[in-house]
């Protein structure tokens, strides 16, 4: 209070040099007795009033502007929203509140601005610490809890990605367009150490591997599993046949998609929403069936010592967990039911909670817990290892975002939700 009246004071004294009628609105305002009023109504001003109006007008103003300018970053885009709402123009405040909520913050990691010409490949290592994403013909890596970084140049547009357990090594995919095949290359991220092509044609619609030290290259031709070693000459050694890694339906053509638990690796076999689960340990060369009526063949990794993915059929899906060992085959756990808009399940670090993307809201639920929408618009999700979104926005922009929203995060979401529904 002690503030305000010294601040009434010292606008009483400029707008007595600038404007005589607008001082009297403002004597009116102030309370009588204030010594500013009574100043000016006296209509005797001293030389030492005046050198104290030049002395402060400058810092008033300033104080003034500095006032408006805390207004102007969250208030006034709410009073623009309400405006634009009283007058009906729910269209045009839906617009401008999705822009807002699918903007980066200032306290957001922004990693790329500009949308690429074709759509992003986005993966993980095991633990979700290291991240590895593709612009056009550019690969990006970025190791989150180290902090360090790296790109590189790819020969062509990729079609597909797949990565090492600890993401140091890439087997990036190609597609060949004279014959509609695809070839691999090897490809070290942290530096420019390996670039090796495979010797084998192999189908676009499979998912091939690599060890985490780069040394071998894991793919398929005809149904089989092959083994290349990362230097020449090429020499593709059959290590698995079809037999021993069957689809539910072994009259339709087969997937196979291939990921590293370890320095083993866990092989879907399927097609049309069912798949096998095959685990396949390189040393041993054997696969052993460890899963079976699983609806999609993404692995979504947890904490390097686990992974999700759904199982179940169309109508009743459900979550199941596997549970990676160095000392023998992986153990699968079935959890419990999910939900559409919970079937690409990320889990937080240290709560038994998940986060999903669905229809460019952000997710978040549990086996305890109602499901929640956040703040954000994004695209395309995904949940780093220390608990920070990936978020791929509708205008193409890519950037981490960790759950701290604030209190106008959530009152913008509000007013979103409200103005959609009129």
């Amino acid at each position: 209070m002690k503030f305000e009246s010294i601040l009434k004071n010292k606008i009483a004294l400029i707008l007595f040099t600038t404007c005589p009628k607008t001082l009297f609105y403002f004597i009116k305002k102030v309370k009588p007795g204030n010594s500013a009023a009574h100043f000016c109504a006296s209509g005797s001003v001293s030389t030492l009033g005046r050198n104290l109006i030049k002395r402060n007008t400058i810092l008033i103003l300033f104080m003034i502007t500095f006032f408006d300018l805390c207004k102007s970053s969250h208030e006034t885009f709410i009073e623009e929203i309400q405006e634009l709402v009283e007058q009906e123009k729910y269209e045009k405040a839906s617009e401008k509140l999705k822009e807002k909520l699918q903007s980066p913050k200032d306290r957001d990691e922004l990693l790329s601005t500009d949308a690429p010409d074709s759509p992003r490949i986005i993966e993980f290592s095991n633990d979700r610490l290291k991240l590895v994403w593709t612009e056009d013909q550019k690969i990006f890596f970025q190791d989150l809890a180290a902090g360090e970084n790296n790109s590189r140049s790819l020969d062509q547009l990729p079609s597909n990605l797949s990565l090492s357990q600890n993401a140091n090594y890439a087997l990036v995919e190609y597609t060949m367009q004279a014959s509609g095949g695809c070839r691999y290359v090897a490809i070290s991220l942290k530096d420019s150490s390996l670039s090796y092509e495979a010797g084998a044609q192999v189908s676009c619609k499979s998912r091939g591997s690599i060890l985490p030290d780069g040394s071998k290259i894991y793919y398929f031709v005809d149904d089989n599993l092959y083994e290349e070693k990362t230097v020449e000459p090429r020499k593709p050694v059959l290590v698995l046949n079809k037999e021993k890694i069957v689809s539910p339906f072994p009259n339709l053509k087969t997937r196979f998609l291939m990921y590293p638990s370890g320095n083993s690796f866990l092989i879907f076999s399927g097609n049309a929403g069912a798949y096998n689960l095959y685990w396949f340990h390189p040393s041993q060369k054997t696969a052993e069936k460890i899963d079976k009526d699983i609806l999609s063949p993404i692995l979504y990794y947890g904490n390097g010592e686990n992974a999700y993915y759904i199982g179940g059929e169309i109508g009743k899906l459900h979550l199941r967990r596997i549970n990676f060992s160095s000392k023998g085959k992986p153990a699968v756990t079935k959890l419990f039911t999910v939900s559409r808009k919970e079937i690409n399940p990320w889990k937080l670090s240290k709560k038994n909670e998940f986060l999903s993307g669905y229809s460019g809201k952000v997710h978040l639920w549990g086996p305890a817990k109602k499901s929640q929408n956040l703040p954000i618009l994004c695209e395309r999700v995904l949940l780093t290892g220390d608990d920070r979104i990936v978020c791929e926005t509708e205008p193409g922009q890519l950037f981490l975002s960790k759950l701290d929203f604030q209190p106008e995060d959530w009152s913008i979401w509000k007013l979103y939700e409200e103005v959609r529904s009129k």
